[in-house]
């Protein structure tokens, strides 16, 4: 073991909030530390490093993330040699005003600062003095590190990161930048890695990824048609898609590649022309209908999934009930569904917040109600048909079966052997609720060697 590595060697622990770009950096983050000598657990307490990677993009994930940081940062004090850290989205929004909000903890580091972790954790350690490092945000990220994964089988990569739309509600600009698009090569280079390594589907990551474009004009099909070269990949998933940069050809390569899978997820956000002018979306209902029934058209079997805000301020009961009549007309696979949560420094936190809590309640709970119904007809109309199946393990609620996602990223648990993890099988799905499905192995031993082959 080198002198550094002895140095910064101990445990950590990080505490991840939100989307899968939080998670995929947090990955970094745990290879940037293993490979300086540290070790992972899974309990705050008793940690020598202590990460809450945080998210901002709604009220609720930021307080249960700062809550707890609180919390611990005040255990802290029976420990003086353990570090606490608070990074992602909301250390890049607040800064320095989180050290004095939250005055135990150690270091707050941004979204893009994250890749000078170790160099950070070792100046603390020598000065002792808090730091608050959050300026790099104009900064291409460049990652010298193996991400640790839990799960090999499957992997998040990043294909570029910030965002250049100006949604109204929307804080992501401003704790993740301007947009920057990695280069093709360089990412079919770390999917090659992760498939030597043991990856068969591999998801794509952006904060708008289909607006991915690099200096020498490749856009994002540009970039699945190379990733579905790739030997020993098996599939390739992508999130999240904006309705405003969605063109023809980014549909046509889902259904041109054998790799791409056959789910969509596009947010909505609003069914109503007015309320989606007042979010800046830059896409109407119209435009919206002609992504999603090219898709449909193109894809066949497919699934369709979506995320919608309730009580966005100066929503009507009329126009909210525009979004529930597109709910009825598209019949999404399943949605993500929130009430509006205003976000310091957005253009909309500004705006009269007009629609009651008590309102913005009783909407949601109508929206959730409906596509839960939905769900569960879709779900339901699964029954006899036949998925091939990626099988990733054990089933988490369901002792004794394996689970493993179809082509259109629908959970399936069933019965089967311990022979089938990593591979792909054939199932019939016999049950179906809202939220995964059953199903029975059809998968013949030899077919299964004939995968593996």
């Amino acid at each position: 073991m080198t002198e550094e590595m002895d140095i910064m060697a101990g445990s950590y622990c990080i505490v991840t909030y939100g989307c899968q770009m939080n998670e995929h950096d947090s990955e970094i983050m745990a290879g940037l530390l293993e490979d300086r000598g540290y070790s992972r657990i899974e309990a705050e307490q008793g940690a020598d490093i202590v990460i809450f990677n945080t998210c901002t993009v709604r009220d609720g994930a930021e307080h249960r993330a700062l809550s707890r940081a609180q919390a611990i940062s005040a255990a802290k004090l029976r420990s003086d040699d353990s570090i606490v850290i608070v990074s992602g989205c909301v250390a890049q929004d607040q800064g320095t005003a989180l050290l004095e909000r939250l005055p135990q903890i150690d270091m707050v580091i941004g979204t893009r600062d994250y890749v000078r972790l170790p160099e950070l954790i070792e100046r603390y350690r020598v000065d002792g003095e808090r730091i608050v490092a959050v300026e790099d945000i104009a900064k291409p990220l460049a990652v010298d590190t193996i991400p640790v994964r839990r799960n090999k089988l499957r992997a998040f990569t990043n294909i570029m990161y910030g965002c250049n739309n100006r949604c109204t509600f929307c804080i992501v600009p401003k704790t993740r930048g301007e947009e920057w698009s990695r280069p093709i090569g360089d990412i079919v280079e770390e999917v090659k890695r992760l498939v030597n390594d043991g990856t068969r589907e591999v998801t794509v990551l952006g904060q708008n990824v289909n607006s991915y474009m690099t200096e020498k004009r490749e856009d994002f099909a540009d970039l699945l048609y190379a990733l579905n070269e790739i030997d020993g990949l098996w599939r390739i998933r992508y999130t999240t898609s904006n309705p405003k940069s969605c063109r023809d050809r980014h549909i046509n390569v889902v259904a041109d590649c054998e790799k791409v899978m056959e789910n969509l997820h596009l947010p909505v956000q609003s069914g109503d022309d007015r309320v989606l002018r007042v979010m800046k979306r830059a896409y109407n209902t119209k435009r919206y209908r002609y992504i999603v029934d090219l898709f449909r058209e193109r894809n066949p079997l497919h699934s369709l999934t979506t995320d919608i805000i309730v009580g966005f301020p100066s929503e009507t009961r009329e126009e909210f009930d525009n979004t529930l009549n597109l709910v009825k007309e598209m019949r999404y696979d399943s949605a993500f569904m929130f009430m509006y949560s205003p976000r310091a420094g957005t253009p909309a936190a500004e705006m009269p917040n007009d629609v009651s809590l008590a309102e913005k309640k009783a909407r949601l709970k109508e929206l959730i109600d409906l596509q839960e119904e939905i769900s569960i007809q879709k779900n339901q109309e699964e029954i006899g048909r036949t998925h091939e199946i990626l099988v990733e393990g054990p089933a988490r609620k369901s002792p004794g079966h394996l689970q493993g996602r179809t082509r259109t990223d629908k959970m399936v648990v069933f019965q089967g052997q311990d022979r089938l993890v990593g591979q792909t099988a054939k199932v019939e799905i016999t049950g179906g609720s809202g939220h995964s499905l059953l199903g029975k192995v059809l998968t013949r031993e030899s077919e299964v060697v004939q995968s593996t082959a």
